[in-house]
């Protein structure tokens, strides 16, 4: 058994809420309620940057920060990513992949002519974590512009277009920069395979680098932001007793101790530092509902509302009196809100419900706790259909999240509550190998992936049969990423439990996804599954295009072209493995999106046909 906070949660009582508003969703309608991400505060405080796909495609967009109509402010066709504006309030720095290639070019977006400029004009190099220098004349990035899959620190003059590698990844690949105030440091993370990192902090004046936390294989500490006097660098780490994230500082002296400031049972991480006080926000994974608080040096604090849900980004105004954040819950998209620090108050500013559609619709998930095999306590979400009867009738769907260092939050998912008005029973597991239950818990599936989260997987199913409301013999699983590669272990694995499978952007073979995959992916790969000639048996054995003839439940695999995470083939290659053994399969893949689908037509398509296939083999069938 490995010990979690999890062990400490009481498990809600499984029931169907009573309401007549509940009704079987559109397709259609519901994906046309937007999503959001990255939002960042104007330079003088009277707008918020954000992204949405409100036309269908993320593009950046610009609301006032007291409410107000959205003005679209780049117009493409391709996803945009949100950096920062510039010091002086001219610009906006974004990122903009090819079909969701993940190798993206940075762009300006001129503030006066709304004319945007490619400043990189790379082909397939990846760029990551740019910020401005504080002077505003030049950016700071990590970018793979030498070798692939390695990531120095470059120094980008916009003036001359001058790029120069001004740190080099000879000691780790560098992310999450954060430039000093004062603009003479630059403090940053170092990791050789993205599992464990360290911190250092470059002076840009004496080219001289501290190194504040080695890299200790067997922690992670990634770099938030510093204190206004530019002496201390803000963390979110994992480098204590309990291996447990939490907000610490770490002053600049070699091998320093960390200062400990949100320390508790469950992950704490930070979310934004005041510009004008020594404030941080930052929020506590409770079991993936996350509460937000603001908290001084003092130690001094408030909880910033809701208190449950998600808060999927966070950013002090200016002028440090406000707060905003992205708020989301089970039964409401993301929004932006703004909670005012002084009168304590929260006011939301867009609205991402279409028209025909308001919070009674959705239902919020029961949050329980069942064993596992080895009476590992495994938190999950259980979403029950409104006004149904537990008369052990009702088909289900087993979710496992992506990752599998990730964690299935209480946010919003409208391909689950889709179905979930559609009749179907969906849990989704937080199985070893999750973040947001500690270290120990995180890394429990080295050498082991494949066999420990699938077992958790398997006690998600019988959990489900003690709710009553599940019919044992139409219980399905469906997963993206991480989640795809646990669909098709559990039918090449258990072929006996499942009446269909739905695995969207999967891996299938370890060893030709470790071939075909992107530099940085492999590294991970060989932490958590070893070496593939030295481990071939485990990587076989954990391959489920080996035991492909064991399938016996239909399946449908939906897959990105450009994907390189779980590159195309890997599903190709699945599907063709399952014919052979006379197994229904499907299969469709997006010749346009990358490692999951951000373009609306693909999302609706892809739901569409994730329903058509589970009404088939699972629910009843029911036009859509």
């Amino acid at each position: 058994m490995i010990p979690t906070p999890a062990a400490k949660l009481a498990s809600d009582s499984i029931t169907s809420p009573s309401s007549a508003a509940y009704r079987p969703l559109d397709i259609d309608t519901l994906y046309y309620t937007r999503s959001m991400f990255t939002l960042r505060w104007s330079v003088e405080g009277e707008h918020i940057y954000f992204e949405t796909n409100i036309t269908g495609r993320y593009n950046i967009w610009r609301v006032p920060s007291q409410g107000g109509w959205p003005v679209q402010l780049t117009v493409s066709d391709e996803r945009n990513d949100l950096a920062d504006p510039s010091p002086d309030g001219h610009h906006i720095l974004y990122s903009q992949d090819s079909q969701g290639d993940e190798k993206p070019n940075l762009y300006l977006l001129d503030l006066t002519e709304y004319t945007t400029k490619n400043i990189t004009m790379t082909e397939k190099i990846g760029h990551r974590d740019m910020k401005w220098n504080p002077d505003g004349r030049s950016l700071f990035y990590a970018a793979e512009r030498d070798i692939p899959g390695t990531y120095p620190i470059f120094h980008h003059d916009l003036a001359t277009g001058t790029v120069k590698k001004i740190i080099s990844s000879d000691t780790g690949d560098c992310e999450a920069l954060e430039p000093s105030p004062d603009g003479k440091k630059l403090a940053f993370s170092r990791t050789r395979n993205y599992q464990y990192t360290g911190v250092s902090v470059h002076d840009l004046e004496t080219v001289g680098e501290t190194v504040l936390a080695p890299i200790d294989d067997r922690s992670t500490s990634i770099v938030g932001g510093w204190t206004r006097d530019n002496k201390r660098v803000y963390v979110t780490s994992n480098a204590n007793d309990k291996g447990i994230d939490a907000v610490a500082l770490l002053d600049q002296k070699e091998n320093t101790e960390f200062q400990w400031l949100t320390l508790q049972d469950w992950d704490s991480s930070l979310v934004d530092v005041s510009p004008t006080e020594d404030k941080y926000a930052y929020v506590v994974n409770q079991a993936g509902n996350l509460h937000l608080y603001i908290r001084d040096l003092k130690g001094e604090q408030e909880e910033i509302p809701p208190g449950h849900g998600v808060i999927r980004a966070g950013r002090f105004s200016p002028d440090g009196k406000q707060l905003a954040i992205i708020h989301a819950s089970g039964d409401s998209p993301h929004d932006i809100w703004i909670y005012d620090l002084k009168a304590r108050t929260l006011k939301q500013i867009t609205y991402s419900l279409v028209g025909g559609l308001n919070q009674d619709n959705f239902i919020q998930p029961h949050l329980i706790v069942y064993p596992a095999q080895d009476q590992t306590p495994i938190s999950s979400f259980v979403y029950i259909p409104a006004n149904i009867k537990p008369d052990r009738s009702h088909p289900a769907i087993v979710y496992p999240h992506g990752g599998p260092q990730w964690q299935h939050f209480n946010s919003w998912y409208p391909n689950i509550q889709y179905l979930t008005s559609h009749g179907y029973v969906v849990i989704a597991p937080n199985y070893r190998g999750s973040t947001g239950f500690g270290r120990e818990y995180m890394e429990s599936l080295r050498k082991d992936a494949g066999r420990g989260d699938l077992n958790d997987i398997i006690a998600a199913v019988d959990y489900l049969k003690t709710t009553g409301y599940v019919d044992p013999k139409r219980i399905a699983i469906m997963g993206g990423s991480w989640g795809g590669y646990l669909t098709l272990m559990a039918l090449t694995k258990t072929p006996e439990i499942w009446a269909a499978g739905v695995g969207i952007v999967p891996l299938a073979n370890w060893f030709t996804a470790h071939e075909n995959e992107d530099p940085v992916l492999q590294k991970n790969d060989e932490w958590l599954m070893g070496n593939p000639i030295t481990d071939r048996e485990l990587w076989r054995d954990r391959s489920p295009i080996f035991y492909a003839d064991q399938i016996r439940a239909p399946l449908l695999l939906l897959a990105g072209q450009h994907d390189i995470r779980c590159p195309v083939e890997e599903t190709q290659q699945m599907a063709q493995a399952a014919r052979k053994n006379g197994v229904t399969v499907e299969v469709k893949i997006y010749e346009n999106e990358g490692h999951g689908f951000v373009r609306r037509e693909n999302e609706i398509d892809s739901i569409k046909r994730a329903a058509k296939f589970l009404d088939t083999h699972v629910g009843q069938q029911r036009s859509s």
